[in-house]
């Protein structure tokens, strides 16, 4: 009897993470049109949401390109036209995927409890009956744990810097030097003065 109430929840935050993801593509698409601007928003809303829904699943930019054939610059153009939009996309995501690994959890308990009454009857293990359900929830602890913000993630921070910078860090170098050599000068002067 819970199993159809779980899957009729987990519908209903997946429509409204898609209606949401919709929502977004349309606001978008009126805001390229107006602009008259060339965008995958108004040229091919499917692929946005697919890049949109992926990545509030948790799905990183490298496994949208490797394992979904998409161009990084596509996946980070979408990203950055709906940076307004990802938090609250994340957040349903996040529910989604939590719901996804604890439902492999499960399963692989039954996996576990069936394999144990098989060991009782003196069935020899293999390494292949657990081993694909634990990469499955592996991979969905993580996905979960990154659509909640709560996994590390690599941040690509490029710093800017100008001549005025360097020529301001290189005057405060020379000027500690200096007072240094100050410093040294003066203490060996207390010192021949001792």
């Amino acid at each position: 009897m819970e199993e159809p109430v779980t899957k009729l929840k987990q519908g209903t935050e997946k429509d409204e993470l898609m209606q949401s993801i919709s929502n977004a593509i349309l606001k978008i698409q009126h805001e390229k049109e107006a602009c008259k601007l060339k965008s995958l928003s108004r040229h091919n809303p499917e692929k946005v949401a697919k890049i949109l829904y992926l990545h509030a699943l948790g799905c990183s930019q490298t496994n949208m390109i490797r394992r979904h054939s998409m161009s990084r610059n596509t996946v980070v153009q979408v990203l950055a036209d709906y940076a307004d939009h990802t938090n609250s996309f994340r957040e349903l995501g996040g529910q989604l995927a939590a719901r996804s690994y604890i439902n492999l959890e499960s399963l692989e308990e039954d996996m576990i409890d069936a394999l144990r009454l098989k060991l009782e009857d003196g069935y020899v293990p293999e390494f292949r009956d657990l081993k694909e359900i634990s990469i499955a929830k592996a991979n969905s602890q993580r996905q979960a744990m990154t659509a909640r913000g709560e996994a590390s993630q690599v941040v690509d921070v490029n710093n800017t810097y100008t001549i005025e910078d360097f020529n301001d860090t290189l005057s405060a170098a020379r000027k500690r030097i200096e007072k240094l050599k100050e410093d040294a000068i003066d203490a060996e002067e207390v010192e021949d003065a001792q």
